[in-house]
């Protein structure tokens, strides 16, 4: 019994696709932005990134919205669209797909 409990709770994490609250819709490797060019785009527009991550097939920015409003926010990897805006659990926006 224990040895079959293990052997799931390895394989389960290996199964998980995404840790995030949004999924973009696939795009090839090859045709993502980079995390510079990225950061280039949405700074132009005013906000500011402490981090970022891929997540979801989309790149997920840790920063402030020009507005200065702290939030976690999924960008499109290709075209850099905000696709979702989250602060503390709160959607501020998700954009229809």
């Amino acid at each position: 019994m224990k040895t079959w409990i293990l052997a799931i709770s390895i394989a389960l994490p290996a199964t998980a696709q995404a840790t995030g609250m949004y999924q973009c819709e696939p795009v090839d490797a090859e045709n993502w932005l980079t995390e510079e060019q990225l950061t280039e785009r949405i700074t132009a527009d005013g906000w500011t990134v402490s981090r970022m991550k891929q997540d979801g097939g989309c790149w997920e920015v840790y920063g402030s919205m020009p507005d200065g409003k702290r939030v976690e926010a999924y960008f499109h990897p290709s075209t850099g669209e905000v696709r979702l805006i989250n602060q503390r659990g709160t959607i501020l926006y998700r954009a229809e797909n």
